[in-house]
C-alpha cells in the first residue's frame, strides 16, 4: 500500500497469526487477502488514513487496538515517523475540540444573524 504525506499508517512488525491479522485488516480495508499478506511480509503499511480525517484516525486506533490485543506487534507512523498510540488519542481529542469550536462559532453566527432581522 502506498503511503502519502499527511497520512497515518500501521505496519505489522510481528504476529503470531498472519491469518488473524488478515481477518482483522479486512474489517477496515476492502482488499484481497493476498494484498494484505504481501504488505505484512514486505513491511508495508496495511492500513492508512488521512491525519485530518476524524473517522479515519479513530479507525486507525481501533484497528491498532484490535491487532495488538491479538498479539501482533504493530507500529504507527505519521509522515514516516514512528508515533505512539497516545499521539493518536491526542489527535482524536484535538479533532473533537475543533468540532466543538466550529459548532460554537456557527451557532454564534446564526444567533447574530437572527438578532439582525
Amino acid at each position: 500500500m502506498e503511503y502519502t504525506v499527511g497520512e497515518i499508517g500501521l505496519k505489522i512488525k510481528s504476529t503470531p497469526s498472519v491469518a488473524k491479522v488478515i481477518s482483522i485488516i479486512r474489517k477496515y480495508r476492502y482488499v484481497s487477502m493476498a494484498e494484505i499478506k504481501a504488505a505484512i511480509e514486505s513491511g508495508e503499511y496495511v492500513v492508512t488514513c488521512s491525519c485530518i480525517s476524524h473517522s479515519g484516525v479513530k479507525m486507525i486506533r481501533k484497528c491498532y487496538d484490535e491487532l495488538t490485543k491479538n498479539g501482533s506487534e504493530v507500529e504507527i507512523y505519521e509522515r514516516d515517523e514512528l508515533i505512539s498510540r497516545d499521539l493518536i488519542s491526542n489527535l482524536i481529542a484535538s479533532h473533537r475540540q475543533t468540532d466543538r469550536e466550529v459548532e460554537a462559532a456557527v451557532d454564534a453566527e446564526v444567533a447574530a444573524e437572527g438578532e439582525e432581522e
